[in-house]
């Protein structure tokens, strides 16, 4: 079933401002815990260890990967019960959490 104009907007507005929630989250704690910034920058990340990278990115990684997914089913759910149009349905079966 091919996705509905209304679901890839919703969708895609969604992933935006989460993602931008979740980077300030990460950056705030990340700045709470080590009292410096988060290593975006090229010339920041210079000056961490590579240990504070690493951690840096796998912290980040896997918060953005939670926030995406809680994301899409939470607009999944509110698409579904508005329009009666479940996205993703037809498609590959989703594991059961």
């Amino acid at each position: 079933m091919k996705n509905s104009l209304g679901w890839t907007v919703a969708s895609a507005l969604s992933l935006l401002v989460s993602g931008a929630v979740a980077e300030k989250a990460v950056a705030a704690g990340w700045k709470a815990v080590t009292g410096k910034p988060a290593p975006r920058e090229e010339d920041q990340v210079l000056s961490y260890r590579l240990g504070e990278v690493v951690a840096f990115a796998v912290i980040s990684g896997a918060v953005m990967t939670l926030t995406r997914q809680l994301t899409l089913r939470q607009a999944a759910k509110i698409h579904a019960r508005r329009s009666g149009d479940v996205p993703g349905a037809g498609e590959a079966p989703a594991l059961e959490a």
